[in-house]
């Protein structure tokens, strides 16, 4: 066979990946939703078929072909898969050896040490692929995701682990700069800009972090093929349940299930979120188990402290002159004012899924309340029976719509507990407070 029809069957083995890729991208787009659950056993069939005919091609075929392109096709054809494989390793390293300089072969072995967790090889292989382009987006974007990895892990304080984290954002922003409509790149800018703001203690910081990360994750989402990645819906509802959003991010767990119904943890997490809130919707109630001289002496206690609060802050202007308010008196958002509460009980949350600790609380005139506390370490935080002093407290009401449930309660939000809080006329001690984690799950990017 001559060299021009041996390169014209690589080209062909070559349309046919990128077809299967297309096929993997815009399955969903493509197919009922009784089919999602078989993606991966259809691709996995798609990818064995093309694989036999590549892999057993004529030996007398193999020695004019050009040996990099040929490797190269094996191990990116093996790379579609989420999971690591050796074979596609294998294939990748053959085909740098043949050709030292060709971008793809190096991008994909890239994805390949970082399916196997190898994120310093990975790494190099991207930093490889931008000495020979500068602008190449993909090497941009998947050091990026490295780099943001590099930043979750243990090694190194908070400083250090920021800088990794800045320069991962850096890095997507450069690969948006190539492609502004590289939704991917998105995707991955929202990643890191969620983690930076788990690493961010300033409040103020905090919110402009989580402005940008929910702006990234929009503008990823408004591309139709990443509406359909479980891994960005996942994401993107940890950042609106952060923001309170509790709607919207079941809305993008049920969504995110509905495409990886393999993916079982997202449908538990679900589950979860929807027991705590049945249970904060619960705990309205639970000011009706008091007995009525119980609850007087409660409201007589806490009446005596709001005059003690205003005799000894009357020209202390941090707490408003010791100017007390009932929870019925508070008005949505900030509140010029001190709060004087006692806690009756609290939503355990075993998973960690909440941001802060929920407890509900009682004031002088026998109003009950929820209370959210950020950044509290739950099981060193206040008790039922200890007092909560409040400076200017943070009044919202929720209205939660999910699968024909309505929960509708009001709260109080506590953001900065080491500032805005007093426990028993106690300063909260640092080490009762902890920044909040997040899982980010890395599927698609």
């Amino acid at each position: 066979m001559s060299t021009e029809r041996i390169q014209t069957n690589l080209n062909e083995f070559r349309d046919r990946i990128e077809e299967l890729y297309r096929f993997r991208d815009e399955y969903f787009l493509q197919n009922s939703e009784n089919l999602y659950v078989r993606k991966r056993d259809i691709i996995e069939t798609k990818t064995m078929k093309i694989f036999e005919q590549l892999a057993h091609i004529d030996e007398e075929e193999k020695k004019a072909l050009d040996k990099a392109e040929y490797n190269f096709l094996l191990g990116w054809l093996l790379n579609i898969k989420e999971t690591y494989d050796p074979r596609a390793f294998e294939y990748l390293t053959k085909a740098i050896k043949f050709d030292p300089n060709k971008i793809e072969s190096w991008l994909q072995l890239g994805e390949c040490y970082f399916k196997n967790r190898n994120l310093s090889a990975a790494y190099d292989c991207f930093q490889k692929v931008l000495e020979i382009n500068g602008s190449e987006k993909r090497a941009l974007r998947n050091a990026s995701i490295i780099l943001r990895s590099m930043s979750t892990s243990n090694d190194g304080g908070c400083l250090q682990r920021q800088e990794k984290i800045i320069e991962s954002i850096e890095l997507a922003k450069k690969a948006l700069k190539c492609d502004l409509q590289d939704y991917d790149s998105w995707a991955v800018l929202g990643n890191s800009y969620l983690t930076l703001l788990f690493l961010t203690r300033q409040n103020s910081e905090r919110d402009q972090l989580l402005s940008k990360c929910k702006m990234a994750y929009r503008k990823a989402l408004s591309d139709r093929i990443v509406q359909t990645k479980s891994d960005v819906l996942y994401n993107y509802s940890s950042v609106l349940q952060l923001d309170e959003e509790f709607t919207l991010s079941l809305q993008c767990l049920s969504e995110a299930y509905r495409y990886d119904p393999h993916w079982t943890e997202l449908a538990k997490k679900k589950e979860q979120i929807i027991s705590i809130l049945n249970d904060i919707d619960q705990l309205k109630n639970d000011k009706t188990v008091i007995k009525p001289k119980k609850l007087n002496s409660i409201k007589e206690s806490l009446r005596l402290e709001e005059s003690r609060l205003q005799s000894i802050y009357q020209n202390d202007a941090k707490f408003f002159n010791g100017q007390t308010k009932a929870i019925d008196e508070l008005q949505e958002g900030f509140n010029d004012c001190l709060l004087m509460t006692k806690i009756l009980s609290y939503v355990p949350d075993n998973h960690n899924l909440f941001f802060y600790a929920i407890y509900l609380s009682i004031d002088s005139t026998g109003r009950s309340i929820i209370i959210f506390i950020y950044d509290i370490i739950k099981s060193k935080g206040p008790r039922p029976g200890d007092n909560l002093l409040i400076i200017r407290p943070i009044f919202k009401e929720y209205s939660i719509k999910f699968e024909n449930n309505l929960y509708k309660w009001k709260a109080i939000r506590v953001l900065n507990p080491n500032k805005d809080l007093l426990i028993n006329n106690n300063l909260i001690k640092s080490e009762c407070l902890s920044m909040p984690n997040v899982s980010i799950t890395l599927k698609s990017d």
